[in-house]
């Protein structure tokens, strides 16, 4: 069918008409951890949410993401170190996960900054 709707961004599909509606068929994204932004993120919900964007999103301008060395920390399960809260415990993040638990940013001249923020929406953040 002819594309009734192009593709935003690279975690957004084109949506194609079927031809048994004038309407165009509902908004379809990329499957989730699909890679996007040259592979600096991976796809969440129709999103690309990449560590550059969400420090400076959390921190403000110049914060950038901390060195690797950081997230090793998200192993300990303690502190700002850990994956997910189950029943008021930290689990911590196996080796291969570390960034997917808190995001470590560089901000001025602390080099591994972590804080309990409330940031809205949740676009997959990590």
């Amino acid at each position: 069918g002819a594309k009734c709707r192009a593709a935003k961004d690279d975690c957004d599909l084109p949506e194609l008409c079927t031809g048994r509606s004038a309407e165009c068929p509902t908004d379809s994204f990329q499957r989730n951890g699909h890679p996007c932004q040259n592979n600096q993120g991976y796809c969440y919900n129709g999103k690309c949410p990449i560590m550059t964007n969400q420090c400076v999103a959390l921190w403000g301008p110049g914060a950038k993401v901390s060195p690797n060395s950081c997230f090793t920390s998200n192993e300990r399960g303690q502190g700002c170190g850990f994956c997910r809260e189950e029943n008021g415990a930290s689990i911590p993040c196996a080796a291969k996960d570390i960034k997917c638990g808190w995001l470590y940013c560089k901000v001025r001249t602390s080099i591994c900054s972590c804080r309990k923020l409330l940031y809205d929406p949740d676009y997959g953040m990590v």
